[in-house]
Parts: C-alpha cells; sequence; structure tokens
C-alpha cells in the first residue's frame, strides 16, 4: 500500500469505541474512583454517543459534592434537559449491564480518548478543505487558520495534572551550584545592556525597540539579529516592512564585513572590500536566519511563519520592524488598533518561546524640548506599548541634532523600561557608515582629544 492509497474508516465511532464508551459511563455511574481514573483521560465532549452525556451527569454530581449513584444520575439528566435524549431509566440500566470492571476503565479512556483525536483531526481536515474550495479564501490567514484547527485537534485537553514546584526548584537548585555553559537567553552585542538585563532577551518577552526615524532603530535592530543567528547560531526572522530582503542584506554584510554600506550599494568595492564581503557573506549563508518582507505584513503571517519554524527549527528571536506599518486589526481608533497588535505580539512571543523585538515610531514631542531625548511617554499611536513591553529601549543621537555636537558618534540605548530590572542608558558607537552600532571601550583614563571631544574608540 502507497502513501497515497489507503482507505479511511468514516467520521463515525466504530462499535469497539461506542461499547468502551457506555462501559466507561456504566462504571462512573455508580463508582467515584471510575469517574475520577476517566477524567483525567476523556471529557464529555470526548465521547460519541450519548454515553457522554450521562458522564458528564456524573461529573456534575462531582462538582456538586453529592454521592455517585444511578438514581442521583437520573435525577441529574432530568434536570439538565437530557434524559429522554438517552432513553431514560432503561438507558442507565444498559449501561450497568456493560460496565468496566475495577482497573480496566483506563484501558477503555485511552481509546476513547484516542478516538475522539482521530474524529477532530477529521473534522479539522475537513474544515480545511472547505476552507480552500471557498472563494474568499486568503493564503496567509487562513493558512494559518487550517495549522490552528490541526494543532488543536491533536492536543489533549486532559491527563495533564498540575505539578508541584518541587522538580522545578531541584533543577535551579542543580543550576546555581553547576551553573549551564550557556543560559537560555539570547546575548546582545552589547556588553553593558546584556549585563543590565542578566544575561539577555528571555523567551516571552515582547522587546520595543522606539526612537524617530533616522536615529538607527533599524541599525539597533539588525545589530540584535547579527549577534544571535550569524555570531550565536540561533533561529531569528527578520519581518522587514520598508525594505526589501536585498537591502537589509546589504545593511548585514556591510555591518559584518565592516564595508561602508555606500560602497555595497553603489557596487564599488575595492578588491579587499570585496574579498571581506565574500567572507562575510558565507558566514551569513550559513546562519540560521531568515528575511520576510511580505508586502502588507500581518499578525496571522507573523503567528504562520513562527508556526512553521516552530515545527522544525524554532526561532529565538524575531524583528518587526515596524509598528506602525503593519496592517493591524481595524478598529475606529487607531490606537486601539496597534494596541491589538502590541498584545497579539506578546502573546506570540509566550505561545513561540521567543524574543520578539517590535520597532516603533516616537511621535514629536522631543522635538519641541532642548534636550531631545527621547521619553517613553513618546511612542506614538499607543497607549497599551508600555503596558504590554517587558522592556523598552529608547534610540537617541545627540549629533542627529547637534552635528558638532562632542558626543558626536556616539548613541545611547535608554532602557526606559525593564520589567523586574534596572532601567539605566547604555553609551554604544555609532559606526552608520557600516551600519552597525557597537560598545565603545573601556580607558582606564579617557583623555579628550584635541579638538575637546571625548577619545571614544570603538571596540571591533
Amino acid at each position: 500500500m502507497t502513501a497515497t492509497d489507503f482507505e479511511t474508516s468514516g467520521w463515525e465511532a466504530t462499535e469497539k469505541v461506542i461499547a468502551a464508551e457506555m462501559a466507561i459511563a456504566g462504571a462512573a455511574i455508580q463508582s467515584r474512583t471510575a469517574l475520577d481514573d476517566a477524567s483525567e483521560l476523556v471529557a464529555p465532549g470526548d465521547f460519541y454517543g450519548i454515553a457522554g452525556l450521562v458522564f458528564a451527569a456524573a461529573q456534575a454530581l462531582r462538582e456538586q459534592g453529592r454521592a455517585i449513584e444511578p438514581t442521583a444520575v437520573l435525577i441529574e439528566l432530568q434536570q439538565r434537559g437530557d434524559l429522554e435524549r438517552v432513553g431514560g431509566g432503561p438507558y442507565l440500566h444498559t449501561l450497568l449491564e456493560h460496565a468496566a470492571i475495577s482497573g480496566s476503565v483506563t484501558h477503555f479512556a485511552r481509546l476513547v480518548a484516542a478516538d475522539a483525536d482521530r474524529r477532530r483531526l477529521q473534522e479539522a481536515l475537513r474544515r480545511g478543505m472547505q476552507m480552500t474550495e471557498h472563494a474568499s479564501w486568503e493564503p496567509d490567514a487562513d493558512t494559518d487558520r487550517v495549522r490552528q484547527m490541526i494543532d488543536a485537534a491533536t492536543a489533549r485537553r486532559v491527563g495533564e495534572h498540575p505539578r508541584d514546584v518541587s522538580a522545578t526548584m531541584i533543577k535551579l537548585l542543580d543550576e546555581l551550584e553547576n551553573p549551564p555553559p550557556k543560559l537560555d537567553v539570547v546575548e546582545t552585542p552589547f556588553e553593558d545592556l546584556t549585563h543590565l538585563l542578566g544575561g539577555g532577551f528571555r523567551k516571552g518577552q515582547l522587546v520595543v525597540v522606539a526612537g524617530r526615524p533616522g536615529l538607527g532603530k533599524s541599525v539597533l535592530s539588525t545589530d540584535f539579529a547579527r549577534k544571535a543567528a550569524i555570531q550565536d547560531g540561533e533561529r531569528s526572522i527578520i519581518f522587514t516592512l520598508e525594505m526589501s530582503e536585498e537591502e537589509v542584506l546589504q545593511r548585514i554584510t556591510a555591518a559584518e564585513a565592516r564595508v561602508p554600506l555606500r560602497a555595497i550599494q553603489t557596487r564599488n568595492v575595492t578588491r579587499q572590500q570585496l574579498a571581506a564581503a565574500a567572507e562575510a557573506g558565507a558566514r551569513i549563508s550559513g546562519s540560521p536566519l531568515t528575511i520576510d518582507n511580505t508586502p502588507g505584513c500581518t499578525l496571522e503571517h507573523i503567528r504562520s511563519q513562527l508556526r512553521w519554524l516552530s515545527r522544525d527549527d524554532p526561532a529565538k528571536l524575531a524583528i518587526v520592524d515596524y509598528l506602525q506599518i503593519m496592517t493591524a486589526p481595524k478598529h475606529q481608533r487607531r490606537d486601539m488598533e496597534l494596541g491589538m497588535v502590541t498584545q497579539q505580539l506578546k502573546a506570540m512571543a509566550g505561545e513561540f518561546g521567543l524574543t520578539i523585538v517590535l520597532l516603533s515610531q516616537l511621535n514629536r514631542e522631543s522635538q519641541k524640548r532642548q534636550d531631545k531625548r527621547p521619553q517613553i511617554a513618546e511612542l506614538r499611536d499607543s497607549g497599551s506599548i508600555e503596558s504590554d513591553a517587558d522592556l523598552v529601549i529608547l534610540v537617541h543621537r545627540e549629533d542627529a541634532y547637534e552635528p558638532e555636537s562632542p558626543r558626536a558618534g556616539e548613541a545611547e540605548l535608554i532602557v526606559a523600561k525593564n520589567r523586574g530590572g534596572p532601567q539605566a542608558t547604555i553609551s554604544v558607537a555609532a559606526q552608520l557608515h557600516y551600519s552597525r552600532l557597537i560598545d565603545m571601550a573601556k580607558d582606564d583614563e579617557p583623555s579628550p582629544a584635541s579638538d575637546g571631544r571625548p577619545n571614544l574608540r570603538a571596540v571591533n
């Protein structure tokens, strides 16, 4: 029999499954132990036949703290309006005759649970086929909906017990005594920022990087992706709504090869620069980095891509560049639209166990002040960004406003929110001709340059 030459047993449950359901219900209406054992593996919705109504009535008695016995179940069925549907008292008598013996309830429950999974999966596939045949089919959104239906159909909803903290506590103490070689975090390319964050970005975090246009927020986010994917080998994906894949790769190549971005853009490089770009290109090509520049990127598309990656090579870091040009759910108020985006991105970070870095613009309020440093209240169009984000980093460059500033060539990463951690301002060197930000050397006794500017050295 080939992979495509098979027969299905149809939608209906088999006689064997129906008999198992009756055996479970018959035992459950006369034994609290049998009911508890079965409830660990199946729920009333898992039953194909009317025995599920009887099982639900028995569970209701248990929740009410009442005794589990056939007469009480019959009364409960009558109160729920289900007694006539199951065939009255004679059906309960039939269940008692077919009740599972002590110790066999778990066997029958596993059989019913497996068949319920089969039927749910069959329904999900059937609905998926109907969606593909409909004229309103939307590839990104509907493909993700089909995947969600399949995942939901194969996810068990019962049988998992809440765990106490002992196992997790033992693991924590063991790691304190024998620290792992590397924490399960996404390290940043900046020593001070990584230290401030206690090692780096963590799973489930939504990190917002905000700044005025042209101040370096896209450069910073690309630095995060370069560090994670190219240097540390962590699967990363960049959702870029403004630039093409080629434009992003040009910036990454300039930063990795230390070749001026302008030279790459104009295809005017020296032999030495070409060699450096080729060497960097090999490392970039071999890294677990994905660039997605789908026009009109939606939440459904992002979720679909992350779900696809999670099957074989789950992402540790996702960059979304940027919030204000995403296709958001429709709402009369723009701030509410973007608020729904940040809420769902935060949920995705937890669902897929990764860090999501979301870029956002700031409003023009800082332009009206003498001190141009941005403030967290200036996040544009959404009052919920601050509450949804675990971390907010504001990007500022003084020389963007004062070209002759003594801090020219320097950028500030203002950590304006750090859930559960300190806030601080991290100074880094802005090598924008290479499209990158990097750590500055920490001289023990920095001496001022002849023009009065601090003697800053970039660390390569």
